[in-house]
């Protein structure tokens, strides 16, 4: 699945969506270092970088923060304020955002005594403002005055499910929490995670990503407890564009869904930091299709359903979903089929260079219409075409006898599946309205 949140600095609401298996075995895996479990605490807030040159810094900051699952953050203690100020404000960064975002204090939450100090108590409510579960915030203070703004150091606060006694446990660039496994399972998934970062990053010739951080439910129900308001329960976990951040539910001991679902969502994470651009985001069926490719599993019944589709005159165009994919269950199966043959087309015609090529184009933000003839040398038209034509030349031996039963089975398995992960972003990229 997938979690939209702020991506490349534009503000955009936080929403839920799922992805589907994946195909490709790993390479050997590095090996895993300081996978020591230590238990997970409560934040405790701490220097972090400090505010621009421009700003002064005059506000002594003497709050302390606690999360209050699973609404927020709640701030207490004192500030030392300027005279004359007007507007209290808390201002955030989380993931990759380049800005910083605010919030009016109300003056209900403020206390102020006359020596210029303020008692604070007051809840900044995360959850409306859709900043996912497992995620860091640098956060500092703003009061404004009549002669402008006066700013307080900024500091480092975590924002987790506090309910549960998180182990945690790292290699070169993951960080992994889990409960209720034990630590053969947790290494399993380490492994995992580590492993897709060091194969893509090889064979596609990326740079080095970022550290992530994976934060995995052992069943659904206190997952869904810390999703916002309104989202499908049937909700189990994504990857958070816009964070480095994956929060997952995999039941201990089900080595098929590490491999189903860990390589797909880190699959996203790194291809964001790959390609991410100030002007353009990653097609849909070119990210869902890398990340469906290096999945192990879920995917046998693809080929079939891309066949049966173009013999029936109703397989998608790859530029109308290249935004989002449908909302119908079918639809959408259809669309991730669809999404993980043109990776394979890819691959069989370019190799991993025009891979490679084509990520390299995303990257500088072209749209897929001018990433396709620099990476591939086609037209977007012509890629299409030859595209369908390998549809039906690879799948002619192998869909007569699946289409009479095997192919319908896995599209209806395919289905149910997607239907499960209803508020997923590219089956319409579920967006709410708030940010």
């Amino acid at each position: 699945m997938m979690i939209v949140g702020r991506a490349r600095g534009l503000k955009r609401a936080a929403s839920i969506a799922f992805m589907l298996a994946l195909i490709l075995a790993l390479a050997p895996l590095p090996a895993i270092a300081a996978a020591t479990p230590t238990m997970g605490t409560p934040p405790v807030a701490s220097p972090a970088a400090s505010p621009a040159a421009a700003d002064a810094v005059a506000i002594a900051d003497r709050t302390t923060v606690s999360i209050d699952f699973p609404v927020g953050l709640r701030v207490m203690g004192q500030l030392s304020l300027p005279s004359g100020m007007t507007v209290l404000s808390f201002l955030y960064q989380a993931g990759y955002d380049e800005g910083w975002n605010l919030i009016d204090i109300p003056t209900s939450d403020i206390h102020l005594d006359t020596d210029g100090t303020a008692t604070l108590n007051t809840l900044i409510d995360l959850q409306t403002l859709q900043v996912p579960l497992g995620a860091r915030l640098s956060y500092r203070w703003e009061a404004t005055t009549p002669g402008g703004q006066i700013t307080s150091v900024a500091r480092e606060t975590d924002w987790y499910d506090t309910r549960q006694p998180w182990q945690v446990w790292t290699s070169d660039q993951i960080v992994l929490h889990t409960y209720g496994m034990d630590a053969a399972f947790a290494t399993i998934i380490l492994d995992s995670a580590q492993g897709t970062v060091s194969e893509l990053e090889r064979r596609y010739g990326l740079a080095r990503s970022e550290r992530l951080t994976l934060w995995i439910y052992p069943e659904a129900d206190a997952f869904r407890q810390g999703l916002p308001p309104n989202f499908r329960e049937s909700v189990v976990g994504g990857s958070v564009v816009g964070f480095p951040l994956i929060v997952a539910v995999i039941p201990p001991g089900s080595e098929s869904e590490v491999g189903r679902v860990i390589p797909h969502e880190i699959s996203h994470q790194v291809l964001f930091q790959a390609t991410r651009n100030p002007f353009s985001l990653l097609p849909a069926w070119f990210d869902e299709g890398m990340a469906t490719h290096i999945q192990t599993g879920g995917t046998s019944g693809y080929m079939g359903m891309v066949v049966a589709a173009q013999r029936q005159g109703s397989l998608f165009r790859l530029s109308s979903i290249a935004g989002s994919f449908p909302y119908a269950p079918a639809q959408a199966s259809l669309a991730y089929a669809a999404s993980w043959s043109a990776i394979a087309f890819i691959e069989d015609r370019w190799g991993e260079d025009g891979i490679a090529a084509l990520i390299r184009a995303f990257g500088e933000g072209l749209p897929e219409d001018e990433a396709i003839p620099q990476a591939l040398g086609q037209t977007m038209d012509q890629f299409d075409h030859d595209w369908r034509a390998w549809i039906l030349a690879s799948g002619s031996s192998s869909i007569t006898k699946g289409h009479d039963g095997h192919v319908l089975d896995e599209e209806a398995r395919a289905c149910l599946h997607i239907q499960s992960l209803q508020s997923e972003g590219r089956d319409g990229r579920h967006r709410p309205a708030a940010a």
